[in-house]
């Protein structure tokens, strides 16, 4: 019964955090989520400059704090399981106890009414030294059998309400996580929807130039997209079917917003998109740019082939996908939709892998 009230708070405690993906969190002790900063408050800046300034550090923080979001939500889906998985082993183990219990019982009462129970039983039922012999080594041997089942059962149970509690420890770390970096996200997006109203603030021509940064002209990427995939399906091409449908399934994306925690059909975040397209491919990958970065082979920037994943800070906090001639399709930061950019939109790129 303990463990069926505690599997139940789990599953109470996981749901109310899925309902409640936004709930504040109290400071979090040791085993924490790791702490994001939450960007101060300091006096607006008045320039477009120091906008396009304040805008980049909050899409880098805000990139940082959903990809550690999206392994937080990871971890309470892995928790889960393992709690649920805890629970089946605890109630087969106790199972397995009535079960021994039982046999032990019934073989004891067959073992009375056989006038077998005892050793002097055993020796006024022989009718040799050789049958006593054989009796006893009999009852020695069922009741080492008995012990033996008796104790392994026990154990089991004992072993699997420890692990029942481990899990619930972790799903109760994992959802603390989620909510601690949830409270800090919404802190974020409050700060990210000041800049776009300072932004919205400038002219025009101002807010064109900072929405095209990092941006090639129209043309440029209707040729590299008509370029790519022609290269994708070429017979004897060096890029890999899985690799040509990743970029085309990431290509039709273009134009859908940018959403934290999102990975498709409608929106997406980083992690998000590339995980989505590479799925087109039969290719599954984790929604993390970080785990994304520990998968593949490597890939020297000089080598890059469309479809590699393409990351940025260390560890990794952004991804993206290489789509040739130095341009890359990616969910870029709130506010913004699925696009082709440069490579060196972002500046801290730090690597690539070939997935498929």
């Amino acid at each position: 019964m303990a463990s069926t009230r505690n599997t139940r708070a789990i599953r109470a405690l996981l749901g109310a955090a899925i309902l409640a993906g936004s709930l504040l969190a109290s400071p979090l002790t040791a085993g924490a989520a790791p702490h994001v900063e939450t960007p101060s408050s300091p006096a607006p800046p008045t320039t477009s400059a120091d906008v396009i300034a304040k805008l980049d550090d909050l899409a880098v923080s805000n990139d940082k704090l959903t990809e550690a979001f999206n392994k937080a939500t990871a971890d309470v889906a892995t928790a889960q399981q393992n709690a649920e998985q805890a629970d089946k082993a605890a109630v087969a183990a106790r199972l397995a106890l009535v079960r021994a219990r039982h046999d032990l019982a019934i073989s004891l009462a067959a073992q009375y009414k056989g006038s077998s129970f005892s050793h002097t039983a055993a020796l006024l039922a022989s009718n040799s030294g050789q049958n006593y012999i054989e009796k006893m080594q009999s009852l020695s041997f069922l009741s080492m059998h008995q012990q033996e089942i008796a104790g392994q059962a026990a154990q089991a149970s004992v072993a699997a309400k420890q692990a029942d509690a481990t899990a619930a420890k972790l799903v109760a770390t994992a959802i603390a996580k989620r909510a601690s970096l949830a409270a800090q996200r919404t802190s974020l997006s409050s700060e990210i929807d000041k800049q776009k109203r300072l932004l919205a603030s400038l002219t025009a021509a101002e807010r064109a130039r900072v929405l095209a940064q990092g941006t090639p002209s129209k043309p440029q990427v209707a040729a590299q997209v008509a370029q790519v995939a022609q290269l994708t399906t070429a017979p004897t091409s060096a890029v890999s079917k899985g690799a040509g449908a990743a970029v085309q399934a990431a290509l039709s994306q273009q134009g859908k917003p940018y959403v934290w925690g999102a990975a498709g059909p409608d929106s997406y975040d980083c992690s998000g998109l590339t995980m989505w397209a590479w799925a087109h491919a039969g290719v599954s990958l984790p929604h993390q740019s970080e785990q994304q970065q520990n998968l593949g082979t490597p890939v020297d920037q000089s080598q890059l082939q469309p479809g590699d994943l393409v990351f940025f800070g260390s560890p990794a906090y952004h991804v993206g996908m290489y789509i040739g001639n130095g341009m890359m399709v990616h969910a870029p930061t709130t506010g913004d939709v699925v696009k082709v950019t440069s490579l060196s939109y972002m500046s801290d790129y730090s690597g690539a892998r070939r997935v498929g």
